[in-house]
């Protein structure tokens, strides 16, 4: 469902703008999502490439000015929007051994600090960013799909009026988001979660060196877990250092 909605997000996004495009005669418009104000606009599209990984692309819409300025945009749901797509691959093409790091600190904490045994429910752990990778993670880079320009937080179902007297077409339960802004902004989080709820606690489970933390799952045979970039952290959340 989660991808589904965010497809939906996507179109509703793009087609306000060829909406508007047509209706104003194939002339310019300008776009007012939030703060944030983008002229000249002719054309917006969904972005149809790939990380090299082959995972899913930072970038979601591309919006396209009459001066061939492209505005790279990954579009987010309002609730505690995941961040910096494509797992452990993902996080190695914006900061090489940083995810890496990341699990073999889990595995440490988990080991010696919890004294966690095989097959023991794996509660969910957290590692802050630093300032110097927080950059790096949300923009992004061309083999991870982008960079990106800016971030667009809002519902899926996407509102959006064009007011053909002024010219302008306003996303109404959405806003544009400037990615380095976003970054310096917030606090962000690796989370690493089980991608089944019957995962257990492997330690001797590898991948390339690098612990995986999680068995498979017996009923699916999912293996190894999850990482996602967050900016909000439960209390009481379980925080390493990165």
């Amino acid at each position: 469902m989660a991808g589904v909605s965010a497809e939906r997000q996507e179109t509703s996004v793009v087609e306000a703008v060829k909406k508007a495009f047509k209706k104003n005669k194939k002339n310019p418009i300008t776009i007012v999502a939030g703060t944030i104000t983008l002229e000249g606009i002719i054309n917006a599209e969904k972005y149809s490439g790939r990380q090299i990984t082959g995972s899913e692309p930072y970038t979601d819409v591309i919006f396209t000015a009459y001066n061939k300025k492209e505005y790279n945009c990954s579009l987010k749901g309002e609730a505690a929007p995941s961040l910096a797509g494509g797992g452990l691959r993902g996080l190695e093409l914006a900061v090489p051994g940083i995810g890496k790091k990341f699990l073999k600190n889990v595995h440490k904490y988990l080991t010696e600090e919890m004294k966690l045994k095989p097959g023991d429910k794996v509660p969910d752990v957290y590692g802050k960013i630093s300032k110097s990778n927080k950059l790096k993670i949300v923009i992004g880079n061309k083999q991870m799909g982008g960079p990106i320009d800016y971030m667009y937080i809002g519902k899926m179902d996407v509102k959006s009026n064009y007011d053909l007297n002024k010219n302008i077409l306003v996303y109404q339960n959405g806003e544009l988001i400037p990615a380095d802004y976003y970054a310096k902004t917030h606090d962000l989080y690796f989370r690493l979660r089980a991608r089944r709820e019957d995962q257990r606690f492997d330690p001797s489970a590898q991948a390339a060196g690098v612990p995986k933390i999680y068995g498979k799952s017996p009923s699916r045979g999912d293996s190894a877990g999850r990482i996602v970039v967050t900016d909000k952290v439960p209390k009481n959340a379980i925080i390493i250092d990165v």
